[in-house]
């Protein structure tokens, strides 16, 4: 009976799978021959490429394999702005492009990657990915945080050469030669996963084509190819026509693209909201028909494609766009409910200037810390929550119980972590704090504290949103924060060993 059971559920999931390909199949943009523009008929130059991408792609041309610059950096390129990291695709697998490479990282369980590392920049490189069956990961920019290891600690490099130019070959590799090219498994599901009841795509480690590649991707702006064997753009799926209707279009069906990866969706809007353009039309529609599906994204995934928004220097109109789509209440349970229906015009004029001044920072190139901008986007809902715990119990801890409240109440769809919970408690307690300024020892012990910058400038902004004229008593503080010494990011707080009792003989 076990084993039956065991059969009809593997049935069903094959037949799931089965129906998702063929869906996708008759859903795809087909292209016979891409559009390939040559140098002459676009603006992109490599001026304006990274020196290190450069490198990389130069060093896999000269090896033999293809390589093209990919996704949001032709895009940005194309549109003439400066990205703000520069991808490469090849078809060396990762094991081929780790023996090019002297400072090189293989990473990732989801799909294998390999990061070059030129002194803090890394490049990524990946291999052409094929279709599976659910037909579909993230491409570069979207690739889970926690499938990853942290690009940024490069202190246990094996390599012994200069880490300032990777590009010399390593004499010995850790990595197991690679099996022959034509021995390569392309377009098989052998390790492909798919969540049976929501269809999100779980892992794809299968090798594929530029032409595959590009279809596989979430949008046609996205898909575009920059091929530095003669500096062509290579499109394979109408991107280029796309950037010129200033339009962001789904790739193939885009209810089914929303399904095998939700994040899709807030992406659709931060791209519109970032570049200045429009959603297609359907692709528009898909999200408002699939915006439950949010709800089954990676928690800790979702918590940085949220600060994308806070950093992207559009989160006033990514806010609007929310709101619109009904996605709000799906990212921010309890949050938006507030926000429709308990919140004032002051907690919403509150919160606009908040976004506001996220956008001011993007444009004079300022990188608020996480625990500020998740503490500005909630403050308002924070102290409502707190006020209303108070009038219950006042002898609690309001402040930190509405906190840990509300991240309850976020956790089954971002998760905060407890670090930035406490810090953002540090921020908002610390705002009582600044109308006392008569013990000079006590002024100083504050200004020290490593969470005071950002509390100050909380309490200029709190002030500004109110309309409150503090100017003396911020310009005071400010004085004794430029005569303090700046906080040293490599000290961590001591953790105070418990004492050891002595046992009683």
């Amino acid at each position: 009976m076990a084993l039956a059971g065991r059969t009809r559920i593997s049935v069903a999931f094959l037949s799931k799978l089965y129906k998702g390909h063929e869906l996708h199949k008759k859903s795809r943009i087909t292209c016979m021959e891409p559009t390939i523009l040559q140098r002459n008929d676009h603006n992109v130059s490599r001026k304006d490429i990274s020196q290190a991408a450069l490198k990389v792609l130069y060093r896999l041309h000269e090896r033999g394999y293809k390589a093209y610059l990919a996704g949001g950096c032709v895009r940005d390129l194309l549109l003439g702005k400066h990205p703000k990291d520069f991808d490469v695709v090849t078809d060396a697998t990762p094991n081929e492009v780790r023996r090019c490479f002297s400072h090189c990282r293989l990473i990732g369980r989801r799909f294998r990657l390999a990061h070059v590392i030129f002194g803090d920049e890394v490049i990524e490189v990946a291999t052409f990915r094929a279709a599976s069956a659910a037909d579909d990961t993230p491409d570069e920019e979207e690739i889970d945080e926690s499938d990853v290891s942290d690009a940024s600690d490069v202190s246990d490099a094996s390599d012994q050469t200069d880490p300032s130019d990777p590009t010399d070959p390593s004499e010995e590799s850790d990595e197991s030669d690679p099996p022959p090219r034509s021995h390569r498994q392309r377009g098989s599901d052998r390790d492909s996963m798919v969540n049976e009841e929501t269809g999100v795509v779980l892992r794809d480690n299968v090798f594929g084509t530029p032409e595959e590649d590009a279809f596989r991707r979430d949008f046609t702006i996205n898909a575009l190819f920059y091929n530095i064997a003669d500096f062509s753009i290579i499109d394979y799926v109408g991107g280029l026509k796309d950037i010129e209707k200033k339009v962001v279009h789904a790739i193939g069906d885009p209810d089914l693209r929303y399904q095998e990866d939700p994040v899709r969706m807030i992406r659709a809007l931060r791209f519109a909201s970032t570049l200045g353009i429009e959603i297609e039309e359907n692709t528009y529609e898909a999200i408002l028909r699939q915006r439950d599906h949010l709800a089954h994204a990676s928690h800790a995934r979702m918590y940085e494609e949220i600060l994308k928004f806070f950093y992207s220097g559009s989160m006033n109109d990514a806010f609007d766009q929310w709101c619109e789509t009904g996605l709000l209440d799906v990212m921010f349970p309890g949050f938006a409910l507030w926000v429709r229906e308990d919140s004032t015009e002051a907690d919403i004029a509150w919160l606009r200037v908040a976004l506001q001044q996220m956008d001011k920072w993007k444009s004079h190139k300022v990188k608020a810390s996480q625990e500020l901008l998740y503490t500005l986007f909630l403050a308002p809902y924070i102290r409502a929550k707190a006020a209303e715990i108070a009038e219950g119990d006042p002898s609690q801890d309001a402040l930190l119980t509405a906190l840990q409240i509300i991240q309850e109440q976020l956790a089954v769809r971002i998760l905060i972590p407890r670090r930035i919970l406490f810090r953002m408690n540090d921020i908002l307690k610390a705002q009582e704090r600044f109308g006392d300024r008569r013990n000079d020892d006590r002024v100083q012990r504050f200004v020290r504290r490593p969470f005071f910058r950002d509390a100050l400038v909380f309490f200029k902004l709190d002030m500004l949103a109110k309309g409150e004229n503090q100017a003396d008593l911020i310009a005071a503080w400010s004085r004794d924060l430029a005569k303090a010494p700046p906080p040293d990011p490599r000290r961590r707080p001591q953790q105070r060993r418990p004492r050891r009792r002595r046992q009683r003989r």
